[in-house]
């Protein structure tokens, strides 16, 4: 990562192939995952350092859904939280995504919210989900799992407050899928 007055520029950790999940204006904060980047058939979440904050300006490949990078390629580049005039109580409810309730990809692949193109989406936001509830599904080698709101850490019900990845994005094992309000206790 490298930093001036006005933009931190996000650097790669390593040569892979490269997959943004921020696009340009997006408001990201520490700890938000921001894309994935695949080395030797593996996906590892990228996430924002602590300490940053800031809006998307530009990213890597300008639209291209997979972009080969070298170490220390700027993957991102933020304007500063103060630049673009956020609060700190909107950094922290963008952080906050993660750090409550939420239920997350068991596993790699690629989501998608309806069952078809045609059909109304399983869930959307501001809807209640239930315990054994569809929530959308994930391709993983050209075969379709349901995502089944259900989990130890979760209660019986929440309400669904934003649905984080859009349909047809990839999501990492542990990506936050639906940010959620609880309703009742398990």
């Amino acid at each position: 990562m490298r930093r001036d007055a006005n933009q931190s520029a996000l650097t790669s950790p390593t040569v892979g192939i490269f997959t943004s999940t921020a696009p340009v204006g997006e408001l990201v904060s520490a700890g938000q995952v921001i894309g994935s980047i695949e080395v030797l058939a593996v996906k590892y979440a990228l996430r924002v350092p602590n300490g940053v904050a800031g809006r998307v300006m530009s990213n890597v490949g300008e639209g291209r859904t997979r972009v080969p990078v070298q170490y220390g390629d700027v993957l991102f580049t933020l304007s500063t939280a103060s630049e673009v005039g956020t609060t700190a109580s909107a950094l922290s409810r963008a952080a906050g995504v993660e750090a409550e309730l939420s239920f997350v990809a068991p596993m790699s692949g690629r989501f998608y919210s309806r069952p078809s193109p045609t059909e109304e989406a399983f869930i959307n936001e501001g809807d209640t989900v239930r315990e054994g509830q569809t929530v959308g599904l994930l391709e993983v080698m050209k075969t379709f799992n349901r995502l089944v709101y259900q989990g130890e850490a979760l209660p019986e019900s929440a309400v669904v407050r934003k649905i984080l990845p859009s349909d047809g994005n990839d999501v990492v094992r542990g990506d936050v899928i639906l940010a959620l309000k609880p309703i009742g206790g398990k």
